[in-house]
């Protein structure tokens, strides 16, 4: 019994077609549909979607109810699934380095550790894949059954929809949980709406009952049935329909003859008072077995696996499967199981489940929900998975060895068996109502595990905290099982990155570790943990202090496994530490690490140790550096390690860049990250390349390499990645010569390291934030003095970084500045320092012409004038150093009489003049007046000129040409403004469309609006 139209939500029902619609036309939002179990929610909900397919739009379907407790990103997987299904689907390509992350999500490839963040972009630009002509409607059903993983993502779609052509249309219960407190935080920040459903009065009430009946009017049901639908249902429509079914299935309420119903008995003797007796009377009517079926179901919740509901009940497969389809045309259970899950079904609704279960006895309850932990838990239901691990480290990866890449330890053996941590935290849930809460902690550890393996960080911690809240309160819980629930949680932590809590859990841990008496390499690895955790927190002594603590528990001979964990993790904290021996002894660390690593076959920890010792041999001898990450490289593809593969890509390419300027690699790693969804390293990539083409002076590329940097940062809601965007921010505006700029993306960046390391302050990006922006930024604003002391400044801070020397950028720059002044001589020029600048592409120039200016001053000008030209070779992909170089060298060669000085003044003012450093072309100018060589004038008004024209050429009269077109004055009145004729106005005119690209007169007059616009 069910009405063919929608009764008495009609405003409702226009506020969400009002949403469809806007969407379509590229407003998109978010609606949360709110109310009790049975109030009309999904109704209301499929109804807009339905007229929403009927207009073109693309319909996206998920649903979160779930076995026991949610299911991690169940809706949303069901929901692509769905998207990807039949015609329309998104084509190859269409959603760029997001396409494999849908694949991750729906548990079809492997885990790579992408951020949660990403997964949600996959989502939203599968949605603009599928809207992009008519738009796209996600609806998420059930929010309030949702795992914490999957609302992160809701809430980030929330916050992304608008502007887009799509739709989010989601259902929750209206009580409080973090469903609900996702839905009013997006309707505070107006991102959202929130619709709440009302029960129905009774006059909706009964027009529903008539509908349900088959008629218009509620004058056709009889008055008796409407008063008990009043009493019983309060204005619930699922209750209206399930008491109708009732009263029409007992018979006490029959179709007349001709039109209209009969009320022929008691309408209080089989129609309970609460829809419970309404279920349960329809349960009643199945065969023993069924009943029994249904039972053993209820307690597994709403959501069911079939074989673990039919093994409880001591039925047979074809038995189950036989009871189901009665079950089904009772309309207690759905008809039948999906296509991407054959062994679950699900009962038609939550108060179904929730009326069986409370007609059994609390010791009925508890013994089938034991009974059903058992069946789960089997050998033959659930892998086994070894709970024992080593002090490697290695994390789950090294506990599911020998299975394929990729594969984690599931649960097999049901039809259609779920994800591994669904089952698990079934089984746990059951246990806890069964009352053996120290079990429910053991399979909750397990839970957690699972849904590492399945990238779901967010929802393993919720599932290991709530195993910690039980073993809390058992008494009966051994001390195993705690430290193994301990150990997965500070693991999980340090993958999401969330430390804070390490340092209590890590005590924690340890008590209960040395209560227990557990063996020395069990309470080592726990410390091996925390050390990685202040890694993570760059808290480098904290981190050498639980290494310390983890080799005493070893001894003497620890097994070769955690020596190489201990020592690769060691090389970490070492490197980043104030020791004046960390460079030295971090590669003594790492090349140990290696050894054993590779001896004892640990690749994830070789490919660590090799990552370690690369960074160490970095400014000391460039190609043995690269020699380290190719072997890295190697080393994660024999043993399919992407990520790693995409790091040791990602060095090569950052080598590249200091040896050649060159971005070939930078481009393979960016692709490489995008090919296998790891969004965050297209991030890395995109600093690295934004920071080549800074020092190739390619402004445009650099801008489009830094906007991509931010866009990722912004959408995945990392702040660390945000603050290194910054950073490029402030490179890019030094290498124009922008100190306004500059100050404010450097005041952003102090601001938030305040309190930070210098390590984290100044260690960033070899030191180029500082140290080259500040001093670069001070030399195209002719400030040589200023320049001095930031450059000074920055050497300073940087000899407290060894590991960063010779591969700062500024130290070129700063040896020919001190060079030229007198402050450096022969010893900085044939010692180690110079070999290293010689192997950075923008500091060799520099190293060549201080050794000119050295030669020049001792008289031997024609050394001097063969080492500058010299030093110029291969200068032309990087044509800043170049012409610095130029400007600050041949000062000297006037002086002391050496070169062509002349000739490189001016091959220096014209590419300053050229690029907008007009302080720099303006002290050349002066340098070759002095000189005595006539210099080109420049005229007044050249400096008002936007540096994006003055790059392509546009002079100050076309540009004061340009202004007044763009105040609508026509060619006769920009004549007599500026004193020329009409003609030579048209020729300037033509001149400006030809230098900017523009078609015709109404495009330079938008071009001009918006210059004077401030855009």
């Amino acid at each position: 019994m069910s009405s063919s139209v929608l009764v008495g939500r009609e405003p409702e029902r226009d506020l969400l077609t009002a949403a469809v619609r806007s969407a379509g036309e590229g407003r998109g939002s978010s609606v949360f549909v709110l109310g009790e179990p049975g109030i009309g929610k999904s109704r209301l909900v499929e109804e807009a979607a339905d007229a929403a397919v009927r207009t073109g739009l693309r319909v996206l379907r998920g649903r979160a109810a779930s076995a026991g407790r949610a299911v991690p990103l169940r809706p949303l997987a069901e929901a692509v699934f769905s998207g990807l299904r039949g015609e329309g689907a998104p084509a190859d390509g269409d959603l760029g380095p997001y396409e494999p992350l849908l694949s991750r999500l729906c548990g079809l490839a492997p885990q790579d550790g992408a951020p949660l963040v990403g997964y949600a972009e996959a989502v939203l630009r599968l949605m603009g894949a599928l809207g992009r002509t008519g738009g796209c409607v996600l609806v998420l059903e059930d929010l309030h059954d949702a795992d914490a993983d999957t609302l992160t993502i809701v809430d980030y779609l929330t916050d992304n929809l608008p502007g887009q052509r799509a739709v989010l249309l989601a259902t929750l219960r209206g009580g409080p949980g973090p469903a609900l407190d996702l839905a009013e935080a997006a309707a505070s920040r107006r991102t959202a709406r929130t619709l709440r459903l009302a029960r129905l009065g009774p006059a909706h009430t009964a027009e529903l009952a008539a509908r349900c009946l088959g008629h218009d009017d509620a004058g056709n049901v009889p008055a008796a049935v409407l008063d008990r639908l009043h009493a019983v249902s309060e204005g619930v429509p699922f209750v209206v329909e399930e008491l109708l079914t009732a009263m029409v299935e007992s018979g006490n309420l029959v179709r007349r003859q001709g039109d209209g119903w009969a009320v022929t008995g008691s309408l209080n003797a089989h129609v309970p008072a609460t829809v419970a007796a309404a279920v349960l009377q329809r349960v009643d009517h199945l065969d023993p077995p069924g009943v029994a079926l249904l039972e053993a179901a209820a307690v597994l919740g709403r959501r069911f696996p079939v074989d673990v509901a039919a093994r409880v009940a001591g039925l047979d497969r074809a038995t189950a499967l036989r009871q189901l389809r009665h079950a089904a045309r009772a309309q207690l259970v759905t008809d039948g199981a999906t296509a991407e899950e054959p062994g679950w079904h699900t009962f038609r609704h939550a108060l179904t489940a929730d009326a069986i279960t409370h007609r059994l006895l609390p010791v009925e309850r508890a013994a089938l929900c034991l009974a059903a932990a058992d069946v789960i838990e089997s050998a033959d239901a659930i892998e086994g998975v070894d709970a024992a691990e080593s002090v490697d480290g290695a994390g789950p990866e090294r506990r599911d060895a020998g299975r394929p890449a990729g594969r984690a330890a599931e649960p097999h053996g049901l039809i259609g068996g779920d994800s591994g941590d669904d089952l698990y935290r079934l089984a746990a849930e059951l246990c806890v109502a069964g009352g053996q809460r120290a079990r429910a902690a053991v399979l909750l550890t397990r839970a957690g595990r699972q849904a590492v393996l399945r990238g779901a960080l967010l929802t393993a911690v919720e599932l290991l905290d709530r195993g910690l809240e039980l073993t809390s309160g058992a008494v009966d819980a051994p001390p195993e099982a705690v430290a193994g629930l301990l150990e997965e949680l500070l693991g999980t932590l340090v993958l999401t990155g969330d430390v804070r809590r390490v340092p209590e859990l890590g005590d924690r841990l340890d008590g209960v570790l040395t209560a227990w008496g557990a063996p020395p390499a069990r309470r080592a690895a726990g410390f091996l943990t925390r050390a990685r955790a202040a890694a993570t927190a760059q808290q480098w002594e904290e981190g050498l202090t639980a290494v310390r603590r983890a080799r005493e528990l070893l001894g003497a001979e620890p097994d070769p496994a955690s020596r190489a964990a201990l020592d690769a993790v060691a090389a970490h904290l070492v490197l980043n530490s104030r020791r004046p021996d960390r460079l030295e002894s971090a590669r003594a660390l790492a090349e140990g690490a290696v050894a054993t690593a590779e001896a004892v076959g640990l690749p994830e920890v070789s490919c660590k140790a090799l990552n370690m010792l690369g960074y160490c041999l970095r400014p000391q001898d460039l190609a043995e550096a690269e020699n380290v990450f190719e072997r890295l490289v190697a080393t994660a593809e024999t043993h399919a390690l992407p990520v790693w593969r995409i790091r040791g890509l990602l060095e090569l390419g950052v080598l590249d860049r200091i040896r050649t300027t060159g971005t070939d690699r930078l481009l393979a790693a960016r692709k490489a990250a995008g090919e296998t969804g790891a969004v965050l390293m297209t991030a890395w990539a995109d600093m690295h390349l934004a920071q080549a083409h800074v020092l190739r002076d390619e402004h445009d590329s650099a801008l489009e390499s830094a906007r991509r940097l931010r866009t990722t940062a912004h959408r995945l809601r990392l702040p660390e990645v945000q603050l290194i965007g910054v950073g490029v921010d402030a490179i890019i505006a030094a290498s124009r010569g922008d100190r306004q700029k500059l100050q404010a993306a450097l005041h952003t960046m102090e601001s938030a390291l305040a309190g930070r390391s210098a390590g984290a302050l100044w260690g960033y990006a070899d030191t180029s934030v500082w140290g080259w922006a500040h001093g670069i930024c001070s030399l195209l604003r002719e400030e040589p003095d200023r320049a001095m002391a930031e450059f000074t400044e920055a050497d300073r801070a940087m000899r407290a970084l060894p590991s960063t020397r010779g591969v700062t950028g500024f130290l070129g720059p700063y040896l020919l500045l001190r060079t030229v002044r007198g402050a450096a001589g022969w010893a900085e020029l044939d010692g180690s320092v110079a070999d290293r600048l010689t192997q950075v592409h923008w500091d060799r120039p520099f190293a060549g012409w201080s050794r000119a200016v050295l030669l020049g001053r001792e008289g031997r000008s024609a050394e001097a004038a063969k080492a500058a030209e010299e030093a110029l070779a291969g200068t032309d992909a990087i044509p800043l150093a170049r012409h610095l170089c130029l400007r600050l060298g041949a000062s000297a060669a006037l002086t002391d009489g050496w070169g062509q000085p002349v000739e490189w003044l001016r091959a220096a003012e014209q590419f300053f003049h050229d690029r907008g450093t007009t302080r720099v072309s303006a002290a050349c100018r002066a340098m070759l007046r002095e000189a005595g060589s006539p210099v080109a004038r420049r005229r007044e008004g050249h400096d008002t000129i936007p540096q994006e024209l003055r790059r392509v050429g546009v002079t100050a009269r076309e540009y004061e040409v340009l202004r007044l077109l763009g105040r609508g004055l026509g060619n006769q009145e920009i004549a007599e403004q500026l004193f020329l004729s009409p003609r030579t106005v048209e020729k300037h005119l033509a001149s400006l469309r030809n230098r900017t690209d523009r078609s015709g007169r109404a495009a330079l007059i938008t071009l001009a609006r918006r210059y004077a616009a401030g855009q």
